[in-house]
């Protein structure tokens, strides 16, 4: 016969810390699959997360779960000593037990609309212009809440 073992508790921190380290490495497989298909970022090897800004959970209905990221990353291309600073949006999302992503770099002043986003509350984070991310429905149950400004 098996035992079931007792639960533990884990500490806010510990928590907090655990899903930042998820979050992390999240938004680095968007950006390494935006680069893997991206001509102009093809030599660059050297780059490191910056600082992971924004993030928003989804769950619109059982198959229509995203998470939306800003972050920041720091690269050098090849034969330059200069290290730049770009921020990203990224999506993650998960569509009958199966992951897709999208990363693209967010222009100074570009925000795009995104009704998921916006019905949280979360709206320091910065979306793209055009349409390549899930927006969310102004008819699923936290889109009825969103308002154009």
């Amino acid at each position: 016969m098996s035992k079931i073992a007792p639960r533990c508790e884990a500490s806010n921190g510990e928590t907090s810390q655990t899903g930042n380290e998820w979050m992390k490495k999240e938004v680095m497989l968007c950006f390494k699959k935006y680069v893997e298909r991206s001509p102009d970022l093809a030599e660059l090897v050297d780059y490191h997360l910056g600082d992971l800004l924004q993030q928003c959970f989804n769950v619109e209905s059982y198959d229509k779960v995203f998470h939306h990221y800003n972050f920041t990353v720091r690269m050098k291309m090849p034969n330059s000593v200069d290290w730049t600073v770009q921020l990203y949006f990224a999506e993650a999302k998960e569509i009958f037990m199966r992951r897709y992503y999208v990363c693209c770099p967010l222009e100074p002043n570009e925000n795009g609309c995104c009704y998921a986003c916006k019905s949280q509350g979360v709206n320091d984070l910065r979306h793209p212009a055009i349409d390549v991310f899930e927006r969310g429905s102004r008819d699923s149950p936290c889109g009825l809440w969103y308002t154009d400004e």
